[in-house]
C-alpha cells in the first residue's frame, strides 16, 4: 500500500493538467482592424468575469474571441462574444440565450488595451427574450368548495382514537 499511493499521487498529478483547456490568444477587432494578444500572463486572466442582469440599453461593441485548446491538442475552440466599453460589459450571445458579465479588473485592463485605435461597430439593440407559456396546467379540482367533507373526516377519525385512548387510560381496555 505505501508504494501504491506514491504511484496514484503522481498519475492524479499528471492527470489533471491533461484535462484542462487554455487560453491560446485573444483577439479584439472593429470596423478597421483587429488586436490580437498571445501573451500567457494577459490570456491566463482573460476573460474572468462575473454575470450581471441584462442592462437597459445597448452601446457601439467590438468583436471579441477567444481560442482555447487543451494541451497536446492541435484543433482549438474559439468562443466569441462582444465588449461594450461604454457600458464595461460583455455580450455572450449563445443561440437562445444572451449573457451579460461583467469583467474583473484585469480583464478589463486586456481589453481596453486591444480595442484602442479601433473603431467600434454601431449599437444593437437588446432584445429581450421571454418564456414562452408551452402548456397551462389547472390546479388540482377540490370535491367539494367549502372543506366541510375534509373536518367531517378528521372528526370521525380522530374520535375512536380518542375512545381508546380514554378506555386505555381508564383500564378497561388491555
Amino acid at each position: 500500500m505505501k508504494r501504491l499511493l506514491p504511484a496514484v499521487a503522481l498519475a492524479l498529478a499528471l492527470a489533471a493538467p491533461a484535462s484542462a483547456k487554455e487560453a491560446t490568444s485573444l483577439t479584439v477587432c472593429g470596423t478597421n482592424g483587429c488586436n490580437t494578444t498571445k501573451d500567457k500572463h494577459e490570456l491566463n486572466t482573460a476573460m474572468e468575469v462575473q454575470p450581471q442582469p441584462t442592462p437597459d440599453h445597448s452601446g457601439a461593441f467590438l468583436q471579441v474571441r477567444l481560442a482555447v485548446r487543451a494541451p497536446g491538442q492541435h484543433d482549438h475552440g474559439v468562443m466569441r462574444s462582444q465588449w461594450i466599453p461604454s457600458l464595461g460589459l460583455l455580450r455572450h450571445d449563445d443561440g437562445s440565450m444572451t449573457e451579460f458579465t461583467l469583467p474583473y479588473p484585469a480583464t478589463m485592463r486586456t481589453l481596453n488595451r486591444l480595442s484602442d485605435g479601433l473603431t467600434p461597430y454601431p449599437a444593437r439593440p437588446i432584445r429581450r427574450r421571454t418564456a414562452r407559456v408551452a402548456e397551462v396546467v389547472p390546479a388540482p379540482r377540490r370535491d367539494d368548495e367549502d372543506g366541510g367533507s375534509v373536518w367531517a373526516l378528521s372528526a370521525l377519525a380522530i374520535l375512536p382514537a380518542g375512545l381508546v385512548f380514554a378506555m386505555r387510560r381508564r383500564g378497561r381496555w388491555n
